[in-house]
């Protein structure tokens, strides 16, 4: 399997040495190069082609205009937005712009590898927080403030997420759960949510009936 090449971008010292730091820890990743401000990044994505771009979206530096030049110049590079709580409307136009994953700043550090891993593929992964104010905005019934954009194209469960549905229905709490997968429980919270939000329902009992449906477990 070849490396996940990466781009980092932001302002913030801290978040590039914590991401780099992170990214370095992965064998299937690497650190392609960093960008402090727009002109910095453009020109990295003139002399690499990176499978992903991280954008820190909370730096002043980066906006809406930023994602729509990276896709301009770097069309096949898959873009992972981190960003302070954002409301809806918000999120769903930066995501209808060309983001593929969009996380909160503070996601623990198995929530960010596994948001990389997906992006890298070009898919989708939204943390809880993102997935909360989608819906909240949803359920606003904004038209206008919020566009018509999909979260997926029919339902595409990930094996990490079928192996979630299962202990959910099994009766499993999220800490059981996250002990049981050696994830964190922040982690599951958020893959509970993108279940929910994928399968269009909002409680356990749905998440039970697509399980005895699929034959995860018995209906009995």
């Amino acid at each position: 399997m070849d490396k996940i090449s990466i781009i980092s971008a932001g302002n913030n010292y801290l978040f590039r040495r914590g991401l780099s730091a992170l990214i370095n820890d992965c064998a299937d990743f690497m650190l392609v190069s960093e960008a402090e401000n727009e002109t910095q990044l453009f020109e990295q994505l003139l002399l690499n082609c990176p499978g992903v771009v991280i954008l820190d979206l909370s730096s002043p530096s980066f906006n809406a205009e930023t994602i729509t030049q990276v896709k301009v110049i770097a069309p096949s590079a898959q873009i992972l937005a981190f960003n302070l709580p954002q409301p809806g409307y918000s999120i769903y136009k930066m995501l209808d712009l060309g983001i593929t994953s969009y996380l909160m700043v503070h996601c623990d550090k198995n929530e960010i590898t596994e948001s990389i891993y997906k992006t890298a593929k070009g898919e989708r992964f939204l943390c809880g927080q993102i997935v909360d104010s989608l819906i909240n905005c949803r359920k606003a019934d904004k038209a206008a403030d919020c566009p018509g954009f999909a979260l997926c194209h029919g339902v595409n469960l990930s094996e990490r997420e079928m192996e979630i549905i299962s202990h959910i229905a099994r009766g499993y709490s999220n800490r059981e759960i996250a002990e049981n997968l050696f994830l964190s429980v922040h982690t599951v919270t958020t893959h509970r949510k993108n279940i929910m939000s994928k399968l269009g329902i909002n409680n356990t009992a749905g998440i039970v009936m697509y399980a005895v449906r699929k034959q995860l477990i018995s209906a009995n």
